[in-house]
């Protein structure tokens, strides 16, 4: 049976149908559905036949047929780029709506300094990309091009900094799954002020960024980053 990852790789469209049912597909993407559907206590027929709606067939963005140095562009100028626009942006509306409404729920003051937190970690994280992996991974790919050998990567080998960015990702994983049951799923309460729904829409876009990211990272990048430095690093 397939791993969820590879469900969502194979059909970007299934991401909405899991994220409705709870089930990771990001950093427990390894895990068969079944298993998947065990661990949040979901029964494995009904996410099946969602998924086999009409709104989880087509209209997705193909990731898995991209070309790899396309995927990592797509990274570096939608994710990254939108990390760093809209995640400054967003906190200030959370502090924001905390200020005015953090009496009636105290949870906003732990909603602040859950996102704060991860903005700072997110930087660390998008600045090893861009400065340690992503360019080994592009002259990989470029060699693997045009049919040349390159040499090991300086840290020995890609599953090094893979190995880091796995761990990173399943942090943030964490923390945003903490952040949605602190939010109640991101219900808007019966006394949210204008500013206090357009909070909880934008975090939850930004989540479902965030779990795009370390989707095509997890399950699609990340393994032909391994395949590719076998494919040209011959002195391993």
């Amino acid at each position: 049976m397939k791993s969820v990852g590879a469900i969502v790789r194979d059909n970007f469209a299934a991401a909405s149908v899991f994220k409705s049912f709870g089930i990771d597909f990001c950093c427990g993407g390894t895990a068969t559905l079944a298993d998947a559907c065990r661990m949040v206590g979901v029964d494995v027929e009904s996410v099946v036949a969602q998924l086999g709606a009409e709104g989880a067939e087509g209209g997705a963005i193909p990731f898995d047929t991209w070309p790899t140095d396309l995927l990592i562009d797509y990274v570096l100028k939608i994710h990254h780029r939108n990390i760093r626009t809209y995640g400054p942006e967003l906190l200030a509306l959370i502090e924001k709506v905390a200020t005015h409404h953090g009496a009636a729920h105290p949870e906003l003051h732990d909603l602040v300094k859950l996102f704060a937190a991860s903005l700072e970690d997110l930087e660390s994280h998008l600045q090893k990309e861009e400065q340690v992996l992503f360019p080994y991974a592009y002259d990989l790919f470029y060699a693997s091009e045009r049919g040349e050998d390159v040499g090991a990567m300086h840290c020995g080998t890609v599953a090094n900094p893979i190995r880091v960015m796995h761990r990173e990702h399943s942090d943030e994983g964490t923390r945003y799954k903490y952040i949605r049951n602190l939010m109640s799923g991101f219900a808007v309460p019966d006394d949210a002020c204008a500013s206090y729904r357009l909070m909880l829409h934008d975090l939850e876009k930004f989540m479902d960024g965030l779990f795009e990211h370390i989707h095509i990272e997890n399950n699609i990048l990340f393994p032909r980053f391994v395949e590719l430095e076998q494919r040209c690093v011959h002195s391993l």
